[in-house]
């Protein structure tokens, strides 16, 4: 079974990966996750499954050194990844699903729950919509 963490002491069961009937212990013996979906390879039954809580996106390409401008968009109902002024990645669409994202938690830029950014950050920029692609290239170029 697999449990999503929603703070406190609060863990709700996302999914049952492996059904094998009549044994005893299961166990995921390997996991990755690529293109914001978790797999996980099970046994007994030798499965691989995956796994996508809400959205994410990720971009799996190693960056080139030096300052790069990165920007990621709420696009109705999608997310968007834009490196360098160009978009590289979008996620598939949430459909119905409400995007809620309100939460008592503080916004944390470039912290995650277990591990942080090793380097530096500067000219952070929130906005109240989704820039269009055109205005993001534009800020990259602005900058660049």
């Amino acid at each position: 079974e697999v449990y999503r963490y929603d703070g406190g002491t609060t863990w709700t069961k996302s999914k049952q990966l492996d059904t094998t009937p009549d044994v005893k212990y299961r166990r995921v013996w390997s996991m990755a996750v690529f293109k914001g979906k978790l797999f996980c390879g099970t046994l007994p039954s030798g499965h691989v499954h995956s796994l996508e809580v809400g959205k994410s996106v990720t971009y799996d390409v190693a960056l080139e050194s030096g300052w790069r401008h990165l920007a990621g968009v709420r696009r109705g109902s999608r997310l968007e990844l834009f490196v360098d002024g160009k978009l590289v990645r979008w996620s598939s669409d949430l459909g119905d699903q409400a995007w809620d994202l309100s939460n008592d938690q503080p916004l944390r830029i470039g912290m995650g729950p277990h591990d942080g950014f090793k380097g530096k950050m500067r000219d952070i920029q929130l906005h109240r919509r989704a820039l269009t692609a055109e205005e993001i290239s534009q800020t990259y170029e602005a900058g660049a």
